[in-house]
């Protein structure tokens, strides 16, 4: 599910964005200024087996869920589990001075736990709410 957090989380990570080279079933978000902030004309669903264009700047690419997946080096879905379990008990919808960088929260869809668990697994880094922080 896309979702305004989605475009949000997805708007704001580099390290994803750079893996976009096969626009095959990807989504992407065509973003324009509004003022002080983005506003999302369009997702569409890239269903060609070629690349027709190079992603621009102004592009989000939206990862899927199955995409997500496979950025993963082994897609185990036990540590899948297990980081929810730990987000679980370590978070009320806040951050805790015990946590150890999991946020669960303000997630409402799977494919934003899907990719707060990507960036947590692969580039040590946490969901704030509003911006993608290393966890130290």
């Amino acid at each position: 599910m896309i979702t305004d957090n989605y475009i949000k989380m997805c708007e704001q990570v580099k390290e994803i964005q750079k893996l976009w080279r096969k626009p095959f079933k990807s989504y992407i978000g065509d973003l324009y200024w509004q003022g002080k902030e983005y506003l999302m004309i369009s997702e569409a669903c890239i269903c060609v087996t070629e690349i027709m264009f190079e992603p621009k700047d102004e592009y989000i690419w939206l990862p899927t869920q199955e995409q997500l997946q496979e950025m993963m080096p082994k897609s185990d879905v036990t540590s899948l589990v297990e980081y929810i379990k730990n987000a679980e008990l370590r978070y009320h919808d806040r951050f805790d001075e015990n946590a150890v960088g999991y946020f669960t929260g303000t997630f409402i869809s799977l494919t934003e736990l899907w990719l707060a668990f990507v960036m947590r697994e692969c580039w040590n880094k946490i969901w704030t709410g509003e911006k993608w922080e290393e966890v130290k």
